[in-house]
């Protein structure tokens, strides 16, 4: 079952360690590890929540929304990590959890 996860980039689509995201589409980690610690593979915050304190709320930053398989998912304190996912999202804030409300955020979580 697919399920969502929300994260946010700067501007350029970078992330931590300069890792290149794409506007959509298929990505994956260079580097993954499924061990429950932070680093070593895609991070984000499944369903729009965990510790907001971790994403980047600049008028700047984009924010993606992905989907990834939840057998993937390695739950971590405030996020999550995975090892690939499907960009389904790109841009703003609100267009962003918008994104995820419309697509089962609401109550009953569904796949995606």
């Amino acid at each position: 079952m697919k399920q969502l996860i929300l994260r946010t980039c700067n501007s350029d689509l970078t992330s931590y360690g300069g890792f290149q995201w794409p506007e959509s589409g298929h990505v994956a980690a260079p580097d993954w590890s499924d061990m429950a610690q932070c680093g070593n593979g895609l991070h984000g915050f499944l369903w729009g929540e965990g510790d907001g304190s971790l994403a980047d709320f600049s008028a700047e930053a984009k924010w993606l929304v992905c989907s990834v398989d939840e057998s993937h998912i390695v739950h971590l304190h405030g996020k999550v990590k995975f090892p690939e996912c499907e960009v389904v999202f790109c841009g703003d804030r609100h267009r962003a959890t918008a994104y995820i409300a419309a697509n089962g955020l609401s109550g009953d979580r569904k796949s995606t």
